[in-house]
C-alpha cells in the first residue's frame, strides 16, 4: 500500500511513564485528512508529551504513532520526513538573523530552500526582519520564525505547541487567519495545542480534551458544547426534584440553586423528557430553559479548574 493511502496520524494505545509517574495512559487518535486539529488540556495533562512521542523525541512506554504510514520508532526518517514541529520556545542562535537561521535549519534538513525561505518569512510576517539577528527579537517573533521553520520541509502533518503564546493581538489574529489557509488551501493537517478557548473555537474542524493523561472528550467545537446542555427547572418542590432527577439515568448532575429552582446538566436527555419525569411524579415545571454551554464552560467541567497548576514530566503542557 502506497504512504498516500494511509491516515496522516494513527496514535493507537499512547502510554508513556516517567518512573513512578504516568503522562500517558492509552491515547488514541486518528486523523485521515487536511484540517486544524485543536489538542485541549490543563497544565500537566499530557499535551506536550503527547507531541513529543508523535515527533519521536520520546520513546513510548506502551503504543505505537504512524504517520502515513510509517512507525516513528520503526521508520523514524520516513515517518518525520513529512512532519513540522514548533514547540512553545523555539530556539536560534542568536548572533545570526532570521534569514540565516531557516538557511540553518534547511541544511540539517538537506534542503535547499533559498527562495522558500524568503517566501516563509513573509507568511509569518518576518519580510521586515528577516535580516536582523534573532538576539533582538522579541518572543513574539522568535514564535513565527518557529513557525517559518515548521514549515521548512513542506510537511503534511504540522504540530504546533501553543503557537500564538507571546504574540500581540495582531500577530494573534495573523497565526489565527493563517492556521486554516495551511489546512484548507495546502492540504496539511495542523494539530495545534492550546489552552485558549476562543482560539480554538475560531479556527479548530475538531477538538480533542485530554485530562490526566487520557482522553475525555472529541468532536467538533460546536458538537461538544450542543451535547453539553444544561437545563434550568423552576417548580415548588425543588428539594423533591432534585432526589426524582437524580435517579434517571443518563442525567449527569442535578443542582438546587434555589429555594424554587435547579440546574440538571443532561447531554443526552431532552427538555420534554425531564418535564414529564416530573409530572409523573406529581411535581409540576412552572418553568424549563434549555441552556447551551460554552466550549469553555465544558473544557472547565471535565477538566476542573484545580488542575492547572500540575506539571507534566514530559513539557509545559
Amino acid at each position: 500500500m502506497a504512504i498516500g493511502e494511509h491516515p496522516i496520524l494513527v496514535v493507537e494505545d499512547l502510554r508513556k511513564r516517567f518512573g513512578r509517574t504516568t503522562a500517558l495512559r492509552g491515547i488514541d487518535m486518528t486523523i485521515d485528512g487536511p484540517g486544524v486539529y485543536g489538542f485541549l488540556g490543563p497544565n500537566g495533562a499530557g499535551k506536550t508529551t503527547t507531541f513529543k512521542l508523535i515527533s519521536g523525541l520520546l520513546r513510548p512506554t506502551e503504543g505505537r504513532v504512524c504517520i502515513e504510514g510509517a512507525d516513528v520508532q520503526r521508520n523514524h526518517s520516513r515517518a518525520v520526513s513529512r512532519l513540522g514541529v514548533q514547540f512553545d520556545g523555539p530556539v536560534f542562535y542568536p548572533y545570526l538573523s532570521g534569514r540565516d537561521n531557516l538557511r540553518v535549519v534547511a541544511r540539517w534538513l538537506g534542503l535547499d530552500l533559498e527562495e522558500r525561505s524568503g517566501d516563509l518569512l513573509s507568511t509569518v510576517g518576518l519580510s521586515e526582519s528577516a535580516d536582523r539577528r534573532v538576539g533582538g527579537y522579541s518572543w513574539g517573533m522568535k514564535q513565527r520564525l518557529g513557525l517559518a521553520a515548521a514549515l521548512l520541509s513542506d510537511p503534511k502533518l504540522l504540530l504546533l505547541d501553543e503557537p500564538t503564546s507571546g504574540l500581540d493581538p495582531h500577530g494573534i489574529a495573523d497565526v489565527r487567519a493563517l492556521l486554516p489557509r495551511l489546512a484548507r488551501e495546502e492540504g496539511r493537517c495542523v494539530l495545534l495545542s492550546s489552552h485558549r478557548m476562543d482560539e480554538v473555537e475560531q479556527v479548530c474542524d475538531h477538538v480533542t480534551i485530554i485530562h490526566h493523561g487520557e482522553i475525555v472528550a472529541r468532536g467538533t467545537p460546536e458538537k461538544l458544547a450542543d451535547q453539553d446542555n444544561v437545563v434550568t427547572v423552576q417548580c415548588e418542590r425543588a428539594e423533591a426534584a432534585v432526589r426524582i432527577l437524580g435517579e434517571v439515568p443518563d442525567i449527569i448532575k442535578v443542582e438546587q440553586t434555589a429555594a424554587d429552582r435547579l440546574e440538571v446538566l443532561a447531554p443526552a436527555v431532552p427538555a420534554s423528557r425531564i418535564n414529564q419525569t416530573l409530572v409523573d411524579n406529581g411535581i409540576t415545571a412552572e418553568q424549563i430553559v434549555v441552556r447551551r454551554e460554552t466550549l469553555e464552560q465544558v473544557f472547565f467541567r471535565l477538566t476542573g479548574r484545580t488542575s492547572a497548576d500540575e506539571s507534566d514530566p514530559g513539557g509545559a503542557g
